[in-house]
């Protein structure tokens, strides 16, 4: 293998982004030409640095494929001669799919979900993209059909995809979260606990997460302690309300978006975090306290470090703790910092955790015309929806026209009332009408 190309929607701050970063330095490393394909980010500047091929790109999620993103993959493939293409989010799925078929590229269907997205309730992940883009109720089952190679992060989201969509065993397989160690390296040791870090992204699903990092540091007991809170998102302001009515706030500092995290962790002695930042804490031998999506997880150590490397360090199977308990533990025990580090460079280290099989050629020509049909029935669905709601806006139109009209008529016959009140009334209040009442009373009598 000599060419690749890896897909991911864009080089921002985040999980999916750090791993392929790490990916394609180590196939570098291995003298593998790589080609990122995504929208600019603030990481594009790694691979910049690193004479990493980057192809700015946009993948809209939509309800049909993207003609314009799918020619701009087709001209990638055939500019650097594209050997095998890694798709890592399911919105590239509508714009390389179609363009692996066209051009009989083999291609790896990553899948990075952790745990929790893939329960059975509101959160999973797959059941959204189904509701809120039905062409992908079609189109998954067909995706890992014809995939090469489908690898997630853990066993349990393997067996769980296996299941959803009937996928063959043999052509799935477990890579782990993984990481580079040539990069994440610390320059001193943990001396203290009085320095947290807290890495998250400032968003709905992390809100609760990032709140009980706060409310642990709250509860520490330290004089001296400081914690410095790295993320942005659309949930800044409220976190930093929440943050403001603690009685800590004064040792709390929001950083914002930041680039550098290796340095920033270096610089701390405790990481509050989910997912990948734990790995990344745990590397730099650092003190990894998952915070959980729900309750207050953990301390990472050689008793859960395996349970926690197979579901993506998500803390879904650790036993949950109240933060004055937790703050409790980080402050009173010794974790073994080398232990921890010695299994990340055993089992995750991104040397022995990256794909590199090689590509086989596939057979797309029964393919090409089922995707393209799926295409086409979507096409017509949505051409019938925009059909449908013409026709309702007409409706519309016609019904506006008919309640203005009844509207006029109703004031005209209130025009019409008003005058005729106004005629009897004149009629009523004159002398003739009085004299004429009277002699009416005298021939009564």
């Amino acid at each position: 293998m000599k060419n690749i190309l890896i897909c991911l929607e864009k080089m921002g701050i985040g999980g999916v982004e750090t791993s392929v970063i790490n990916q394609a330095l180590e196939y570098k490393r291995k003298k593998i030409d790589c080609v990122i394909a995504s929208k600019k980010g603030v990481f594009s500047e790694i691979l910049d640095n690193n004479a990493i091929q980057h192809e700015n790109i946009n993948f809209p999620l939509e309800k049909n494929i993207n003609i314009e993103s799918t020619k701009k993959i087709i001209e990638i493939i055939e500019k650097y001669n594209i050997e095998q293409v890694i798709i890592n989010q399911l919105p590239c799925i509508l714009s390389v799919l179609p363009a692996c078929i066209i051009k009989n590229i083999p291609y790896v269907a990553y899948v990075h979900n952790p745990k929790g997205s893939v329960q059975d309730n509101e959160d999973n992940a797959f059941d959204w993209y189904e509701k809120n883009y039905p062409i992908f109720k079609e189109l998954l089952p067909f995706y890992y059909a014809n995939a090469q190679k489908i690898i997630s992060i853990s066993e349990y989201v393997q067996e769980y995809v296996k299941n959803r969509y009937n996928i063959n065993s043999s052509k799935m397989k477990v890579i782990h979260n993984s990481i580079d160690l040539n990069k994440y390296k610390s320059s001193k040791d943990v001396t203290t606990k009085d320095n947290f870090i807290l890495i998250s992204r400032m968003s709905p699903d992390k809100l609760q997460s990032v709140k009980n990092g706060i409310d642990i540091f709250d509860v520490y007991d330290s004089e001296n302690k400081k914690l410095m809170i790295v993320g942005d998102g659309n949930k800044l302001e409220e976190i930093k309300n929440y943050a403001s009515e603690k009685k800590s706030k004064d040792k709390i500092e929001f950083l914002g978006q930041q680039k550098d995290v290796i340095n920033l962790i270096d610089k701390n002695d405790i990481v509050l975090g989910l997912d990948r930042v734990l790995l990344e804490a745990i590397a730099m031998k650092r003190i990894a306290v998952n915070i959980g999506y729900d309750k207050p997880k953990e301390i990472i150590d050689l008793s859960n470090i395996e349970i926690e490397a197979d579901e993506g360090f998500c803390g879904e199977n650790l036993k949950s703790c109240e933060p004055i308990e937790l703050a409790s533990k980080i402050k009173n025990t010794n974790i073994d910092l080398l232990q921890n580090y010695n299994f990340v460079k055993e089992k995750l280290n991104i040397t022995n955790n990256i794909y590199l099989d090689e590509p086989i050629k596939p057979n797309y020509e029964c393919a090409i015309f089922e995707v393209f049909k799926m295409f086409a029935r979507k096409e017509e669905y949505i051409q019938n929806e925009v059909t449908n709601k013409e026709e309702y806006k007409h409706k519309i139109v016609q019904l506006e026209k008919s309640l203005k009209a009844k509207t006029e008529e109703v004031n005209n016959l209130q025009n019409e009332y008003n005058k005729t009140f106004d005629e009897l009334k004149a009629v009523y209040e004159s002398k003739r009408f009085k004299v004429a009442n009277k002699i009416a009373k005298i021939f009564k009598k």
